[in-house]
């Protein structure tokens, strides 16, 4: 039992990084419906840069406050350069896209940063030792601050006017053009917000994790599966999505072999299709205006 609640608090931390990235994915898609193949390299680009930050002498905490705004300030700025462009976005399209340009963020990764893996220092906190399970601090770092950040855009997109009004840009784009939203503005916030919530799981993951300028495809690749069980459209389900898939890879890693556990969320993701391709949401998203 002890080995099992082991596993299954370690994988809540794995996948509540899934599930920040999860959160990217459907911050996008439910504003533009197109899928982010670059949401990954968000949480790379972050990683890297606190990690030279801190290796410079800043502060830890300053490394993290300086970053987050730069790679929210690199998602639009590519948003501006080469989706905000294509006249008409279509999923495949985006595919498309978004794959270039996350081949070609690994690329300048590779260049700046090499191929080794590294990882931030650990945030401030005690390691603690409860009924036989060992809890790092980082692990509570990263479920707090993930709670907080995903709770923050739950509550954006749902209970506010502006966040709203980014979702009809998606659900009635000429309706939302009437009464004068602008889809244009409204998909460089939701780029902003997925920015965002990928460099923050970037950076509150590397201590634990590590940062490598490959590890945001399979970090990517994870939180689409994650935001596929909501449909790709609902973030409370998408960050649930995330959490569940962690926890299956650790205990399929810890009963089975560690060398199936990449393959958990693959075989996750052809279930999903094949049983219910809508996603597991169970009534329809649409939000009043």
């Amino acid at each position: 039992m002890t080995d099992l609640l082991q596993l299954v608090f370690s994988g809540l931390a794995q996948g509540a990084v899934y599930g920040l990235v999860a959160l990217g994915f459907v911050a996008i898609f439910s504003v533009r419906e197109m899928v982010n193949l670059a949401q990954g390299e968000y949480a790379a680009l972050a990683g890297l840069s606190a990690i030279t930050a801190v290796a410079s002498g800043v502060p830890l905490l300053l490394a993290v406050i300086l970053v987050v705004p730069f790679v929210v300030l690199v998602s639009v700025v590519l948003e501006r350069l080469f989706v905000a462009p294509v006249k008409h976005m279509t999923p495949l399209v985006s595919i498309i896209l978004t794959l270039g340009i996350s081949t070609a963020l690994k690329a300048v990764m590779l260049l700046v940063w090499g191929p080794q893996a590294r990882g931030l220092p650990a945030f401030p906190g005690w390691d603690l030792f409860v009924g036989g399970i060992s809890i790092r601090s980082q692990e509570l770092w990263i479920l707090g601050v993930a709670a907080v950040v995903g709770a923050a855009v739950v509550w954006f997109y749902e209970h506010t006017l502006y966040g709203k009004a980014l979702r009809a840009c998606a659900e009635q784009p000429v309706a939302a053009r009437l009464v004068g939203i602008s889809p244009r503005t409204a998909t460089m916030v939701a780029f902003a917000i997925a920015g965002f919530v990928g460099a923050v799981a970037g950076v509150v993951g590397s201590p634990i994790y590590f940062s490598s300028w490959e590890y945001g495809l399979t970090l990517g690749l994870k939180g689409f599966v994650a935001a596929t069980l909501g449909g790709l459209v609902s973030l409370r389900v998408a960050m649930l999505g995330g959490l569940v898939l962690g926890v299956l890879e650790n205990l399929v890693a810890g009963y089975v072999d560690t060398g199936f556990r990449d393959a958990v969320a693959f075989l996750v993701l052809v279930l999903v299709l094949l049983v219910r391709p809508q996603g597991l949401v169970l009534k329809a998203s649409g939000v009043r205006v």
